[in-house]
């Protein structure tokens, strides 16, 4: 994989309405993007997303349906809120907010999402790799933390 970024790729199932794109995503995604499918951005917990950044991601990108044709109503919108706020406390953390993109797809946007991850992994290996986050403490022996 030649120290490629890794990335987590969130995407919505609805989103890729051209069977080549879908395709593509199912079955010729680079190794060093990791797919996870969603039935709504909206259903995408932020710490899902942490996860991912504790797990090695480099970058998160989180793909959704245009705002006006969000599969259930509203989803997309409200995950875009949450994850807006969410990207603040990455940042806190120690997690570019540069790493996390979030993408809209329409109908005509064939071929788009594999432009869209080529551009995002040029843009993460530009940054470099993402430091590793100490977000998570080791309970002491004994189960008490000083």
């Amino acid at each position: 994989m030649d120290n490629k970024p890794k990335i987590a790729f969130f995407q919505c199932q609805w989103c890729l309405y051209a069977p080549e794109d879908q395709e593509w995503v199912d079955s010729r995604l680079p190794e060093n993007i990791h797919l996870i499918k969603v039935p709504c951005t909206g259903r995408i917990d932020p710490l899902f997303v942490l996860n991912a950044v504790q797990g090695g991601a480099d970058g998160v990108v989180i793909s959704g349906c245009l705002p006006e044709k969000c599969h259930f109503k509203e989803g997309n919108l409200a995950a875009r809120r949450q994850l807006d706020s969410f990207s603040s406390f990455l940042d806190y953390i120690g997690y570019d907010q540069e790493r996390v993109h979030f993408v809209w797809l329409d109908l005509q946007d064939r071929g788009r999402i594999q432009r869209e991850l080529a551009d995002f992994e040029s843009q993460i290996s530009r940054l470099g790799p993402a430091e590793s986050l100490a977000t998570r403490v080791p309970l002491k022996e004994g189960g008490a933390n000083d």
